[in-house]
């Protein structure tokens, strides 16, 4: 199963209860991934674990009639955590401080992500998809509702800011 699987709701089907272990054994193989998923694009766990648990809600509602419910829980984070980032300009400062403290991250790691946290959110979730995530440019493309094309702008983009700021 990919991302780029469309996550849609099936026409003219009937809405079957989402009734437990379905639900519960996907709930407990993805919950971690998506949240470390959110993690990468908000940088801050208590916010990262709500994002992931949100799009798990979301999901529950019709989990039976979803194709593709991995990708459906990718796709409600990238847009919460977009929605979320433009209500919390001041985040980027406290989110450093904490990863830090936390020992979640070495401190050239923390730098890396400090220089990836002030890229514009559309280039932020290309690096993080593609140098984390592995994923194709199709499949961020469809996380992103763009095209392929503008998954290679948005990375050359994103590229070309961390190097200069990284330097020779």
């Amino acid at each position: 199963m990919t991302v780029s699987d469309r996550a849609t709701i099936v026409p003219g089907s009937v809405p079957p209860r989402a009734t437990g272990s379905d639900f519960v054994a996907f709930y407990e193989h993805e919950f971690t991934q998506a949240a470390r998923f959110a993690w990468l694009l908000v940088r801050t766990s208590a916010v990262a674990e709500d994002l992931a648990q949100e799009a798990f809600v979301s999901l529950y509602r019709g989990f039976g009639q979803i194709d593709n419910p991995r990708g459906f829980v990718h796709r409600a984070i990238v847009n919460q955590a977009r929605a979320w980032q433009r209500n919390e300009r001041r985040r980027a400062l406290k989110a450093v401080r904490l990863s830090r403290e936390s020992g979640a991250l070495t401190p050239a790691d923390a730098d890396l992500f400090d220089l990836v946290g002030t890229l514009p959110y559309r280039q932020r979730v290309v690096i993080v998809a593609r140098y984390w995530g592995g994923w194709s440019e199709v499949e961020i493309a469809h996380l992103l509702g763009c095209r392929p094309g503008t998954v290679k702008s948005l990375a050359s983009r994103a590229l070309t800011q961390l190097r200069q700021e990284v330097g020779p």
